[in-house]
């Protein structure tokens, strides 16, 4: 297989973890980085990569990379909101497209970059680096096992306090994609979905919001019909959490820590009506370079990838339910 050659959009804070990635990854290759500030490109390779310094072209704008001839694939790590039109210019150039979550904050414009990416022959994928790691695949297969017995509901807490450097993403309204819901809602969202077999029916949420119209915290309910319901929570105010938990007749299954370092070993807890209260540790991996692999791999074979486009619409279009029902006050059906 021959190697696929990335370009990144936007010197943001992610690129720490996805520009090592793409390197170490089987099949990668950094070809390109691109900013819209002026020498930016470049001081981000120089923090994250200083060893490819004379490897990676370093351009101020996006243009430069989305048209390079060695670029294959492109990952947008932008503000929420900017994601639909770049995407979409990577798109008709022909790129590959790895997207940071959310695909988008409208429904309508993952339909169009759906449509796009079949028309054009190009594969795009929506960036949630958690379901790469075995833990995520150890969640699902224990679900899957039915020892829980099928699942009637599931919660989900992800927050962190925000601190003054990150205020860009409470500086703007939900609905031009700010605040903790389109921030670290997509992964509470995501995470509590993958449990079920039905597609959420409606929801109902609530939410504190600041000056600019942006959610510091947000808390609410998902109805999945036939009594089977999730419950969610994030926020910028509480103290660091990250996990989400999956409720049986027969059992549970939690885990503690979806975001898992690298270096340190994942565990889950389980806990059935039968064999009781256990403890499972899960291999240490780094699920940014098994996110990246899993990508050029899709790419290179022509196979389907893990996390498909209809999985993305139905988490925006949740999402989008979620912030409806805080502006109306109101249950939302989808």
């Amino acid at each position: 297989m021959k190697k696929i050659g990335w370009g990144i959009l936007g010197a943001a804070r992610v690129n720490e973890r996805l520009m090592p990635a793409i390197v170490q990854s089987d099949l990668g290759n950094l070809i390109a980085i691109g900013s819209r500030r002026t020498g930016a490109s470049r001081e981000c390779l120089l923090k994250n990569l200083p060893e490819y310094e004379d490897k990676v072209s370093c351009f101020d704008g996006f243009d430069q990379v989305i048209n390079h001839e060695k670029v294959d694939a492109i990952y947008i790590p932008l503000a929420n909101e900017e994601h639909t039109e770049v995407a979409l210019k990577a798109i008709r150039a022909k790129k590959h497209v790895l997207i940071e979550k959310p695909m988008a904050i409208k429904s309508l414009e993952v339909t169009t970059l759906i449509k796009e990416a079949s028309k054009n022959n190009v594969k795009i994928m929506e960036g949630f680096m958690y379901a790469f790691h075995p833990q995520f695949d150890r969640v699902m297969n224990t679900i899957k096992s039915n020892i829980l017995g099928e699942i009637n509901y599931a919660h989900s807490m992800f927050s962190f306090p925000i601190q003054p450097a990150r205020f860009y993403r409470i500086n703007r309204s939900m609905e031009n994609g700010g605040g903790a819901l389109w921030d670290i809602g997509p992964y509470a969202i995501h995470s509590i979905r993958q449990c079920f077999k039905q597609n959420p029916m409606r929801v109902k949420a609530i939410a504190k919001l600041n000056d600019q119209g942006a959610d510091i915290s947000t808390s609410g309910l998902i109805d999945f019909g036939d009594h089977k319901r999730a419950t969610f929570d994030i926020s910028f105010e509480c103290t660091r959490r990250s996990e989400f938990e999956a409720f049986g007749p027969l059992g549970r299954v939690k885990c503690p820590t979806v975001w898992q370092p690298e270096d340190k070993q994942a565990k889950l807890i389980i806990n059935t009506e039968s064999g009781g209260l256990t403890e499972e540790a899960v291999p240490a991996a780094n699920h940014f370079i098994l996110e990246v692999n899993h990508f050029n791999k899709a790419i290179c074979s022509n196979t389907p990838h893990k996390l498909t486009n209809e999985d993305a619409l139905w988490n925006v279009k949740t999402l989008e339910c979620i912030q409806e029902s805080i502006e109306k006050d109101s249950w939302v059906s989808l």
